[in-house]
């Protein structure tokens, strides 16, 4: 069975559950020129909401191995720096991997979280700066060898870390800055030495940072185009929605029409065997509407169908029944596991709520207001009948209703389980 409430079709327009404001960021999005890296603020602001999570897992997976291999490095320092080794073993061993691992702590923090991805630029930025301290302070030959060791922290910031391309250029505007200082003052390194270190460094920092800016790029292509085929998904779903509801529905009522209805009865009339229940149906008639229609004009007689129609639906809902409009004027409302005196009570609170409604009808012949007949027919579960019997005997109880006076309900007869 379809416990559905009525389908109200809104008008026929496909549209997917999207904001205008982020349609528009979408179309302002995909005509973005290449060297532009972000969104349009509202775009910008889902992405970084979005992507966050695994920005996080990164930082804390990367930064952790890292920090492992940043203190590795110190059992080198023995050997190439070991004049300074006194000065420089706190830093390698305690100070720069503590801070390093306190951003990673800090970052399970929610209120620190916001900041968190500065935090992670600012600690790879003191290990650069660290590195380069390091052997700036040495005076063995080896130290020169260091700017290695350097050149590999760029690269792992960019590329193991992927931090975002407009903070790498900040973090690495400060590193060369302060490399290049340095270098000026390392006396036991020729001009030639310094002048190709820095180069090196330089050209290093510029092809990192032209892939970065690449796979930026196409990690917010791609999320752009995940987020266009959503978009686009939406839009389908809306669409077959929307093609489900005029197959089934009526246009005027929003409730099922006649075709869905002779389904939901077959449906209903099978599993009454499977569950051993009752089913009931009412069908119900607009009394002298052709009348109110002539008097009325078409537009309040649609106004007037409407009404009854959302009566006969809430009724429908809280029943989990399927009301469906089965003919101009006329409805039916299919429900389970009702016997008689319940179809007959419910039948009874239907007609007096749209005799509540007060419609003025001065040409119908037994009220002042618009009223309803309705007609009821009760099946048990083992009754040997064909579907269409259930119909019969309600539209047979619709015209004993009119023959009495209108505005009543009626309810032919129950059949009963065949005996034996």
């Amino acid at each position: 069975m379809d416990a559905r409430p009525p389908l109200v079709i809104a008008g026929g327009a496909m549209v997917a559950k999207m904001p205008p404001r982020l349609h528009q960021a979408l179309a302002t999005a995909d005509k973005q020129p290449w060297y532009q890296l972000l969104f349009p603020p509202l775009l910008e602001k889902i992405y970084q909401q979005d992507t966050a999570a695994h920005r996080f897992r990164r930082y804390r997976l990367f930064g952790a191995i890292g920090i492992v291999v940043f203190m590795l490095y110190g059992l080198v320092d023995r050997v190439y720096l070991l004049d300074v080794y006194q000065r420089v073993w706190i830093w390698r061993w305690l100070l720069l991997p503590g801070f390093a691992a306190l951003t990673i702590a800090c970052s399970f923090w929610r209120p620190f979280q916001p900041y968190y991805e500065y935090s992670v630029v600012v600690a790879s930025t003191a290990f650069v700066l660290g590195l380069t301290w390091f052997f700036s302070i040495s005076h063995m030959p080896t130290a020169q060898h260091y700017y290695g060791g350097v050149m590999l922290c760029l690269v792992f910031m960019m590329f193991g870390l992927r931090i975002p391309f407009r903070l790498a250029c900040y973090s690495c505007t400060v590193a060369l800055a302060y490399l290049g200082w340095v270098l000026c003052g390392l006396h036991f390194l020729d001009e030639a030495a310094r002048s190709l270190i820095f180069i090196l460094l330089v050209s290093s920092v510029l092809l990192g940072l032209l892939g970065l800016f690449q796979l930026e790029k196409e990690e917010r292509r791609s999320y752009l185009l995940a987020l266009e085929l959503q978009r686009d998904h939406r839009q389908l779903q809306q669409g077959f929605k929307y093609l489900q509801q005029i197959s089934t529905a009526d246009g005027l009522t929003g409730l099922f029409n006649r075709r869905y209805f002779d389904q939901q009865l077959h449906a209903f009339w099978e599993r009454r065997l499977q569950q051993q229940e009752d089913i009931a149906l009412l069908f119900v008639d607009v009394d002298y509407f052709k009348f109110y229609n002539d008097s009325q004009g078409h537009q309040m007689g649609d106004e007037t169908l409407i009404k009854v129609a959302q009566v006969i639906s809430r009724h429908a809902a809280s029943r989990q029944g399927c009301a469906a409009r089965y003919g101009g004027e006329e409805f039916v409302l299919l429900l389970r596991g009702c016997n008689l005196p319940q179809t007959t009570a419910l039948a009874e609170q239907i007609r007096s709520e749209v005799e509540a409604l007060a419609l003025p009808h001065p040409s119908s012949g037994c009220s002042k207001v618009v009223t309803i007949s309705i007609g009821i027919a009760v099946a048990h579960a083992s009754i040997n009948q064909q579907p269409d019997w259930l119909v019969n005997t309600a539209d047979a109880a619709v015209y004993q209703a009119k023959r009495q006076g209108r505005n009543r309900v009626v309810a032919m007869h129950s059949c009963q389980p065949l005996a034996g």
